[in-house]
């Protein structure tokens, strides 16, 4: 007799658990990041640190901030805080973020709550049917001899008001079986996307903070090249007037103060290109603050030499490059939103369940709204395209076309990240020596100027030559000042390469800095 029992109840609970079951099966492919670059990973550095002089090690976050300049960190600091494109980059961030939420939610039932009042008032046609069915019944009761009944019919049939007062409250809900993970890949499209627009916010920041710096760096050079040309149309100017009071006393030509002119005006030419190149990098930097043009002059008009590099630069292997830098994990981000796109086209082969349900009351009046009005339907409701003529399967051969063109583009962006450090550490190497053989040229010309003065203090070369020694000083140490700002800018470039300085960024518009 048990076994009977134990038969209906064993099917019931298999009824009951199969659509909890089935709410685990997920349509579609899940995501797994491509494993790129397989040869590049393995190794413990990058293929083109030996030649670059860095060290194997994590660089810091905050790169900008081992140059010791407190003016770049705080125009860094103001500009992840207020540049509006990253403000227009957060925006978008928290949109999506919100999807997020609303794609989660949209996994739990839907309730809500109805009440509503309704007057219905009958047309004068279907009272004027009422009131001659009374007549009728009265005419029947006269004929019946029955007049008093007669009367009293036409009296209640006279005074019937078929307006009538409906009052109705209630709670419905709604939910979808999610059996083949519609929902749930959505809610994994979402996610995804969200984690791509914050990495396109720290890829905005690691551009942005390398974008501030090299533009300071460059105002920095372009304002000590400034000093050296000033300094260089000074010494032809006095080359000029020697030339003209030799040209008095016959001791030289025309063609020679012709020539040292010329030289003069060639230096005083270099200046003004100098000077516009200086204040478009302030009105830049102001830009990339959120200033407008003009307000950084006070802050940047005091003259500082540049930065020195920091005596060790740090750069990590390909492995954590890969990790790091936020385009390859926006490209990611992208690739799993649309691994779950491919689910959800799946999952429209498949039928799709409601749970429909109300619990209400209706009564002609408030004082009747109780419990023996009340009503209660639940209803399963089914929908399923069996007929598309193709249009699932278009959009399914659409979805997974879409992944591959993600997967491609994941790839693309492993591979030009990867040659993107690569070609900055062989460009930062080249500075480097570039910045050696500087520095042999400006000890040679200041060697060569200093035996010069020498030889003038004894007499035995002219003042024309001492100036023409000091000029070409002059031009070597511009060259020195070139090639310092040049291996700075590499600098910049290489941590912008390695994907640095989003880790430890503020959020943007969370204060506002004013320079002084």
């Amino acid at each position: 007799m048990a076994r009977h029992v134990c038969k209906p109840l064993l099917h019931t609970s298999l009824w009951l658990a199969l659509p909890l079951a089935m709410a685990g099966c997920m349509l579609g492919p899940d995501h797994v990041r491509p494993d790129v670059a397989k040869v590049a990973t393995a190794q413990a550095q990058l293929p083109r640190a030996a030649d670059a002089g860095v060290v194997p090690a994590t660089p810091p976050s905050q790169w900008w901030k081992q140059l010791n300049d407190p003016m770049l960190d705080q125009l860094v600091d103001e500009a992840l805080r207020n540049s509006p494109n990253l403000r227009a980059a957060q925006a978008k961030l928290l949109a999506s973020r919100a999807l997020q939420r609303q794609r989660r939610s949209e996994q739990l039932p839907s309730v809500g709550a109805v009440a509503g009042y309704a007057a219905i008032s009958p047309p004068d046609a279907m009272v004027d049917q009422v009131r001659q069915i009374g007549e009728g019944a009265a005419r029947v009761a006269e004929n019946n001899g029955r007049p008093q009944e007669a009367a009293q019919l036409r009296d209640e049939f006279s005074r019937i008001d078929l307006d009538t007062d409906l009052y109705i409250a209630g709670v419905d809900a709604s939910w979808e079986l999610d059996l083949f993970g519609r929902k749930r890949r959505a809610a994994q499209e979402a996610a995804a996307k969200a984690d791509a627009d914050a990495a396109a916010l720290a890829d905005a920041q690691v551009q942005l903070a390398a974008e501030v710096a090299q533009v300071y760096l460059g105002y920095r050079g372009t304002r000590q090249r400034l000093m050296l040309g000033e300094r260089n149309a000074q010494a032809a100017a006095e080359s000029l007037q020697l030339t003209e009071q030799r040209r008095a006393r016959g001791a030289d030509s025309d063609l020679q103060v012709e020539r040292a002119r010329a030289q003069l005006e060639q230096q005083q030419g270099q200046l003004p290109p100098l000077r516009a190149q200086a204040t478009e990098s302030m009105d830049l930097l102001a830009l990339m603050t959120g200033r407008e043009p003009g307000t950084l002059d006070a802050t940047l008009s005091e003259d500082r030499a540049l930065p020195l590099l920091p005596a060790q630069v740090q750069v990590d292997d390909a492995a954590a490059l890969i990790r790091r830098r936020p385009d390859i994990r926006k490209a990611e981000g992208e690739l799993a939103a649309s691994s779950a796109v491919i689910g959800q086209a799946l999952s429209a082969y498949f039928p799709q369940v409601n749970l429909l349900g109300s619990i209400g009351m209706g009564a002609s009046s408030l004082s009747e709204l109780k419990g023996s009005s009340a009503t209660s339907i639940v209803m399963p409701f089914l929908r399923w395209s069996i007929f598309d003529f193709g249009v699932n399967k278009a959009r399914v051969a659409q979805a997974r076309a879409g992944h591959e063109a993600r997967l491609a583009a994941y790839e693309g962006t492993v591979l030009a990240a990867l040659q993107d450090a690569n070609s900055a550490l062989t460009r930062f190497g080249a500075a480097r020596e570039q910045l050696l053989k500087a520095n042999n040229a400006e000890a040679s010309a200041t060697r060569a100027a200093a035996l010069m003065t020498q030889r003038r203090s004894a007499g035995a070369s002219s003042q024309i030559d001492l100036l023409d020694v000091q000029r070409q000083q002059l031009s070597a140490q511009d060259g020195l000042a070139q090639a310092q700002l040049q291996l700075l800018l590499r600098y910049v470039a290489l941590q912008k390469a390695l994907g640095l300085g989003w880790e430890q960024a503020p959020e943007p518009g969370a204060a506002q800095i004013t320079g002084k």
